[in-house]
C-alpha cells in the first residue's frame, strides 16, 4: 500500500467519520422532525402579553368564509360547522369529462386513507349547480364511493361558488366564454384546510406525487392536534 493511497484512505476517513458519528450517536429527540406547511395568506398582526410580561406579536391569517350550501344528501351545510376539522377542498362539476374524474379518484384514495378519522373531511364545490341537482350529485358521489359524512359534494348560487373559490380559497372558477364539452375553467389543486379554516397548502389532485405529499401533510396536521390517529389503506368504514 503506497503513501498515496494511505493519505486519500486517511482524508476519506476525516471527512467520513464526523457525518458518522453525528447520524449514529445524536440523540434522536433533537433530530429535526418533518413539520405541517405553514398557514398562508398573513392579512395583519396582533399584539398580546404574556405570562412572563412579555410582548408577542402573532400574524393573523386569512380564513374561509362563511358559506351555506346543499350537500349529496339534500341538507344543508355551512362551512364554518367543519372548523374543528381538517379538510381538502376542490372545484369540479358532475359532467366533467377532462380532470374531474382524476380529482375524484385522487380525492377517493385519500378518503380511504383516513377513513377512520373522524376530524378529516373532504368538500368538493359544483361549479355547475344547475346541471349538479342533489341526484347528480348523489350519484357522482355514490361513483365515487363517497362516506356519508366524511366526503361532501356541495352545491349553491354559481357566483357564491366563485366568489369562494376567489376569496376564500385563491383559485381560479368561472365559465369558459368558448363553451365546449369543459363549459367552465377551474383549477386541478387540491386545497389543505387545518383546523382554524387557514390554508396549508395546494396540491395537484392528477399528480400522484404530489397526492402523496398531502396525505403526508395531513398526517403531520392530525398530529398537532390527535393523540393518535390511523393511517389505514384497508377496505374498512367510518365508525
Amino acid at each position: 500500500m503506497n503513501a498515496k493511497y494511505l493519505r486519500v484512505l486517511a482524508l476519506a476517513i476525516v471527512l467520513v467519520m464526523p457525518v458518522f458519528f453525528l447520524l449514529v450517536f445524536q440523540p434522536l429527540g433533537k433530530i429535526p422532525r418533518p413539520k405541517a406547511p405553514p398557514k398562508r395568506y398573513a392579512i395583519g398582526i396582533k399584539e398580546s402579553v404574556d405570562e412572563k410580561g412579555q410582548k408577542v406579536i402573532d400574524s393573523i391569517y386569512r380564513v374561509i368564509p362563511n358559506y351555506k350550501f346543499q350537500t349529496q344528501s339534500g341538507d344543508s351545510l355551512e362551512l364554518d360547522s367543519l372548523r374543528g376539522n381538517i379538510y381538502i377542498a376542490d372545484f369540479f362539476f358532475a359532467t366533467c369529462p377532462g380532470i374531474c374524474p382524476k380529482l375524484s379518484n385522487s380525492l377517493e384514495r385519500v378518503q380511504q386513507g383516513f377513513i377512520r378519522d373522524k376530524n378529516f373531511k373532504i368538500v368538493s364545490f359544483s361549479v355547475d349547480p344547475a346541471k349538479d341537482s342533489v341526484q347528480a350529485l348523489r350519484a357522482y358521489a355514490e361513483r365515487h364511493n363517497a362516506v356519508p359524512g366524511k366526503w361532501y359534494f356541495l352545491r349553491g348560487a354559481k357566483q357564491d361558488i366563485f366568489d369562494l373559490a376567489k376569496t376564500g380559497f385563491s383559485l381560479t372558477a368561472k365559465d369558459d366564454e368558448d363553451g365546449g364539452p369543459e363549459a367552465f375553467i377551474h383549477s386541478e389543486k387540491l386545497v389543505l384546510v387545518d383546523q382554524a379554516g387557514n390554508v396549508r397548502g395546494y396540491y395537484s389532485g392528477v399528480d400522484s406525487n404530489r397526492v402523496n405529499q398531502l396525505m403526508g401533510d395531513v398526517v403531520l396536521l392530525l398530529k398537532e392536534t390527535e393523540d393518535g390517529f390511523s393511517f389505514d389503506k384497508k377496505n374498512t368504514k367510518a365508525k
